[in-house]
């Protein structure tokens, strides 16, 4: 019996899907150093190599970063550079959902896309709540 849901099946090209290589973003028992050596396949000749869908939207966002403050609670020195790296981890997935958002639509003015200007001014007030 399986345990897993497993599509074997090539990506269509007409639904490419953007693959962001940066294991780190799921994983946080990965560390610079080996987050880095992640970034490549390994070489065994049994290595399989998975990608795991991730929905970035703003809720999904929110929710993650709803996670980690119920996690830790309040920040404090006992828990600021964990809270720290999985704070780093939910601005990593904002910034990469404000490239997509950008990209997809081509703004002609300003860096950042409307969307994701709103998520980071969402961001900022849950944090300082949580002050």
């Amino acid at each position: 019996m399986y345990h897993h849901r497993l599509d074997v099946y090539p990506v269509p090209k007409e639904s490419m899907p953007r693959y962001i290589n940066e294991p780190w973003l799921i994983d946080k028992t990965l560390n610079e150093g080996t987050a880095r050596a992640a970034l490549e396949p390994e070489g065994e000749k049994d290595n399989i190599r998975i990608y795991i869908p991730m929905d970035l939207n703003r809720k999904s966002i929110l929710r993650r970063l709803d996670g980690v403050i119920a996690h830790y609670g309040e920040a404090n020195e006992k828990n600021e550079f964990d809270f720290k790296i999985d704070v780093d981890m939910v601005l990593s997935q904002m910034e990469i959902y404000d490239q997509v958002w950008y990209t997809r639509h081509m703004l002609s003015k300003g860096d950042h896309s409307a969307e994701a200007i709103s998520l980071v001014r969402e961001i900022v007030a849950r944090l300082e709540a949580d002050i």
